[in-house]
């Protein structure tokens, strides 16, 4: 009988013939450190945007706040990653998923974010990037 070797860690597998991994943790460990390039890529993104939207969350529990805007950097908000835009006459809001802000600044020169959890009426709302081009 040939002896088989779990694919990430070297170990004799015992077992069923067509054991690769000798258990869930070498499986993963395996897959995680050979996934491609793009995936991670992928995966780094996704993470961001679900930080970013529990931060959102978690500084507008009733739907509309104003949170200083390094309040926000400092729990680790990432500004340059938001899933969608919605124009609206007093500016553009960036969003994460359900959640998301618009840029403003106090009278006294402070920058802040306008959180407003996404509305219904929302849904009919398009987003055209060429539109300025005309």
């Amino acid at each position: 009988m040939k002896m088989k070797f779990c694919l990430s860690c070297q170990k004799e597998l015992l077992g069923r013939t067509d054991k690769k991994f000798c258990d869930a943790q070498c499986r993963s460990t395996y897959h995680n450190t050979n996934r491609p390039l793009h995936e991670i890529t992928i995966q780094k993104t996704n993470s961001a945007l679900r930080r970013n939207r529990s931060i959102l969350s978690h500084f507008s529990p009733s739907g509309k706040t104003t949170v200083k805007k390094e309040v926000l950097l400092k729990s680790g908000y990432s500004f340059e990653i938001f899933t969608h835009l919605f124009s609206f006459k007093s500016g553009t809001y960036y969003f994460c998923y359900d959640y998301g802000f618009l840029p403003v600044k106090d009278d006294n020169g402070v920058e802040k974010m306008l959180i407003v959890q996404k509305q219904d009426y929302m849904d009919n709302l398009k987003f055209n990037p060429w539109e300025s081009l005309s």
